[in-house]
């Protein structure tokens, strides 16, 4: 079996998130999911 030397610490998404900078305005959950499908699309459709 292979195993991690060291594996990561737990963390949380409120721990990590700072390292998603952003400058604008908020982005809504239908800007999110229009994003994700035309993602997919892109990627599954072309």
């Amino acid at each position: 079996m292979i195993k991690p030397k060291k594996p990561f610490l737990q963390t949380t998404l409120s721990e990590v998130a700072g390292c998603l900078k952003y400058e604008g305005p908020p982005k809504t959950i239908e800007d999110m999911n229009d994003a994700i499908g035309q993602g997919i699309k892109e990627q599954w459709h072309e």
